[in-house]
């Protein structure tokens, strides 16, 4: 996997299964990528709040609590618009028009490297080019 771009991008992963979460945690940060975790939406609102450094929500749709993955991810953009939002689920397949902004929809199982790709590619996370 190729590296994010420097300074790299502030990922917030968000899945209530810690396995998937932490694999995809790992695989960013071996990409080059910051990241923080959360396992339901009420605590990945708490650390968007905490941390203006995020830059890219990457959240599963199916959760338990308060908000799934596409309210979390409207309730998102409400509040930072400049976060880069990609969902995942290995049982929905939401349309376009149901990701708020740009945000993209990636089906599980899905390959960390185009995630990682995703992200760099992003005008909101790609570093200015010095040509």
């Amino acid at each position: 996997m190729d590296d994010c771009s420097i300074p790299g991008p502030v990922v917030l992963v968000v899945d209530d299964e810690a396995l998937i979460r932490l694999n995809a945690t790992e695989a960013l940060n071996d990409a080059g990528c910051r990241t923080f975790e959360a396992g339901e939406a009420v605590e990945a609102m708490a650390m968007i709040a905490d941390h203006p450094e995020i830059s890219v929500l990457f959240t599963d749709i199916n959760m338990p609590g308060e908000a799934n993955g596409l309210q979390l991810a409207g309730q998102v953009h409400a509040v930072r618009p400049d976060i880069q939002l990609i969902v995942t689920s290995g049982r929905e397949r939401p349309s376009p028009a149901e990701i708020p902004d740009d945000g993209q929809f990636i089906a599980k199982p899905y390959d960390m490297d185009v995630i990682s790709e995703i992200v760099r590619a992003h005008p909101r996370t790609r570093t200015p080019s010095t040509d």
